[in-house]
């Protein structure tokens, strides 16, 4: 039997997420399916992963996306792993995905980067300047 996960996100912007996981390395497709233990699933969005049969993201009435996988039948998984990776997963592409809606903003009203750096915590500063 399938058993997809599903993960709320705040992604809203289709193109910047897609951008932000090709620049993570996964294999990224639109208007496709993804493959599950015992079925596949429509998304909008599909990015290829190593490990498990790949993550997909579905648009919500709202404008968001959802995060779903289904990750059953990868060897040695349980759900309470599956869960946490997906979380991980989700963490690692709302950080890059918020890093690049910043700085595309800040590059629309004329700001450029003065420095980036990321915090032993994981917290990313970015410092921008505007002459006027």
């Amino acid at each position: 039997m399938s058993h997809f996960s599903r993960i709320r996100t705040k992604f809203r912007h289709r193109e910047v997420l897609i951008r932000c996981l090709e620049e993570m390395g996964l294999n990224v497709g639109t208007d496709t399916t993804i493959q599950g233990h015992h079925g596949r699933h429509a998304v909008d969005i599909a990015a290829g992963k190593t490990r498990g049969y790949g993550i997909g993201f579905v648009k919500n009435t709202d404008g968001s996306y959802d995060m779903i996988a289904d990750w059953w039948g990868v060897t040695g998984t349980c759900q309470k792993k599956i869960a946490e990776e997906l979380k991980v997963q989700a963490e690692t592409i709302q950080k890059e995905y918020a890093k690049k809606m910043v700085l595309e903003q800040t590059a629309k009203d004329g700001f450029e980067v003065v420095s980036q750096t990321e915090d032993e915590n994981g917290t990313v500063r970015i410092v921008v300047r505007r002459w006027s």
